[in-house]
């Protein structure tokens, strides 16, 4: 592999281990190159992928095997973990890895279809309550 490649996992790396957001990964990338990321580079996040979101969110989201290692992992292997991923041309996926997303959507539809039908007896009683039936004579 290049050194920028190398350069971008350290950062990633680095970044991972201080909590810090993609936005922090690019531009400490950006110091040690003097270059932007680019689609040569493997494991960037895609177009598009908001950049002030934490670098920890975006591993566990595309990188799932690489957030695995670096949980598991005390921070003196990383130089360990760098050095693989220099072999390797694992990348972000397309598809976000997270298996509760699906149920999360589900609970939001649910959710939204709650609040539609406590709207719907809202109105219903509200227009009855436009009527005059508590006048007694």
């Amino acid at each position: 592999m290049n050194t920028d490649q190398k350069y971008w996992d350290a950062c990633l790396i680095k970044v991972w281990r201080n909590a810090g957001t993609v936005l922090d990964a690019i531009q400490m990338y950006k110091s040690i190159t003097g270059k932007e990321i680019d689609d040569s580079l493997l494991r960037t996040p895609k177009k598009g992928f908001p950049w002030k979101i934490g670098v920890r969110v975006f591993v566990a989201d595309r990188l799932e095997k690489i957030s695995k290692r670096l949980w598991e992992q005390p921070p003196e292997k990383d130089v360990d973990l760098l050095n693989r991923l220099q072999a390797s041309k694992y990348t972000t996926t397309e598809q976000s890895t997270q298996v509760d997303k699906k149920l999360k959507s589900e609970s939001a539809q649910y959710k939204r279809n709650r609040l539609r039908v406590g709207m719907e007896s809202l109105n219903h009683s509200n227009r009855n309550q436009k009527t005059d039936w508590r006048v007694t004579k």
